[in-house]
C-alpha cells in the first residue's frame, strides 16, 4: 500500500531536531475575565493580540519534535469534536488530521510529554479506552499525575484511568531524550513543567501554560485564571521570564495564536515580545 501523507511541515530546527507546531483548535475570550486583575487600559497596550471584537485568540494543540529515531508529541490538545462534554467555548477535532498534514501519523509517535495534565492538553491521549497514539510511552509529572488522580479539577478522570498503563512519571528535572530535557515549572499545576530544546548554540523553550498568551511575559502582576497556585504561577513566569529576556532563546507557550515563537528583548522600562 503507497503511503500518501503529506510531506513534512517546516518547523524550527535545533540541531538535529526539528520542532512543529499541531493545531487542534482555538478559542476567544473576553480578556479582562481570562486575566480577572486586568482592565481594558491594561490590554490597550497589547490591543495586536485581540481581534476585530477585543477577544483574545488563544490556540488549543502540540508540538512534534523530531530527531533520530524519536518521534514526540508535546501536549494533546482538548480532544475529537464529538468528545463527551465538549463546550462551544472549547472546540476541538482537528488535531490528528494536522499532525497527519504535518507529515506524521499516529502510529509514528513514541513518546506523548504532557506539559500538564489540563484536559484541554491530554484530548487526544485516549479516546474512550483506546490509546490513540498505540506506540507511545506516556510522560508527565508525577506531582501532576498524583493531584489529578486524586481529585484534581479540569482534566478527564476517564482518560487518565485509559492512559494509566503506558504512563510514566518523573519527580525531577530530567532528560527525556539527548537535547530534550524537562524542567518543574509550577503553579499552574503541582507538575507544571517546560520543555527545554537544545545543542551547543541554540535553544527552543516550550513554556506549556506557564503563560497563555505573549502579554504575560512582560507584565509581572498579571494572573490567569485556573492556576492552582496563583502566587505561584506568578513567581515562576516572572522568573523565566527574567532568565530568558535578551536572549536568542526561541519561546512558545501552548495557547499562543497559531502557536506562533517568539522572543524577549529587552526594553527601557519593559521587556518586548517580538515573532520570529
Amino acid at each position: 500500500m503507497t503511503d500518501r501523507r503529506p510531506p513534512a511541515t517546516e518547523g524550527i530546527q535545533i540541531g538535529g531536531m526539528t520542532v512543529t507546531a499541531v493545531i487542534d483548535s482555538e478559542v476567544r475570550l473576553v480578556p479582562t475575565q481570562a486575566y480577572p486583575t486586568t482592565s481594558a487600559a491594561d490590554w490597550s497596550r497589547h490591543a495586536e493580540l485581540l481581534d476585530d471584537e477585543g477577544l483574545l485568540r488563544l490556540t488549543l494543540g502540540g508540538f512534534v519534535v523530531r530527531f533520530h529515531d524519536r518521534v514526540i508529541l508535546i501536549d494533546a490538545g482538548v480532544g475529537p469534536e464529538d468528545r463527551p462534554g465538549k463546550t462551544a467555548k472549547m472546540p476541538g477535532g482537528r488535531m490528528l488530521d494536522n499532525l497527519w498534514a504535518s507529515g506524521t501519523a499516529a502510529e509514528e509517535i513514541t513518546d506523548v510529554v504532557f506539559t500538564h495534565l489540563h484536559l484541554d492538553h491530554i484530548g487526544w491521549g485516549a479516546v474512550g479506552d483506546r490509546i490513540v497514539f498505540p506506540n507511545a510511552t506516556y510522560r508527565c509529572h508525577e506531582a501532576d499525575w498524583d493531584h489529578f488522580t486524586n481529585g484534581g479539577t479540569l482534566s478527564d478522570p476517564q482518560k487518565l484511568a485509559a492512559m494509566a498503563p503506558v504512563m510514566e512519571c518523573w519527580d525531577s528535572d530530567t532528560t527525556l531524550a539527548p537535547g530534550l530535557d524537562v524542567v518543574a515549572a509550577p503553579g499552574h499545576t503541582p507538575g507544571s513543567s517546560i520543555i527545554v530544546l537544545s545543542n551547543d548554540t541554540q535553544r527552543c523553550v516550550l513554556l506549556g501554560d506557564v503563560v497563555h498568551c505573549p502579554a504575560e511575559l512582560v507584565e509581572d502582576e498579571w494572573e490567569t485564571i485556573a492556576d492552582v497556585d496563583p502566587d505561584l504561577a506568578r513567581r515562576t513566569a516572572t522568573s523565566l521570564a527574567r532568565e530568558y529576556e535578551g536572549t536568542d532563546s526561541a519561546l512558545v507557550a501552548a495557547h499562543f495564536s497559531d502557536l506562533r515563537f517568539g522572543r524577549l528583548l529587552v526594553g527601557e522600562r519593559q521587556r518586548k515580545w517580538v515573532m520570529v
